[in-house]
């Protein structure tokens, strides 16, 4: 009496749900690559921009001021 598949059998490496899972696997770890190495250019342009600003003597605190309007009164 055969005690089962195991799955090293089921899911041999030419299985096409294997193939498919790693072909995705990839693409996902490459898009992930994509996404960080985006952060990490726009975070040395803006650290290259304030540095830049710092040297012409400008402000590098570039957080948005909300005010609110003032009500005249005559």
């Amino acid at each position: 009496m055969e005690a089962g598949t195991r799955f090293s059998d089921a899911w041999g490496r030419n299985h096409p749900l294997r193939r498919l899972a790693m072909r995705d696997a990839i693409a996902l770890s490459i898009l992930a690559a994509i996404t960080l190495l985006m952060f990490a250019v726009a975070g040395l342009y803006y650290s290259a921009y304030n540095r830049y600003r710092a040297s012409l003597g400008l402000p590098t605190d570039n957080t948005p001021v909300i005010t609110l309007p003032t009500m005249r009164h005559h």
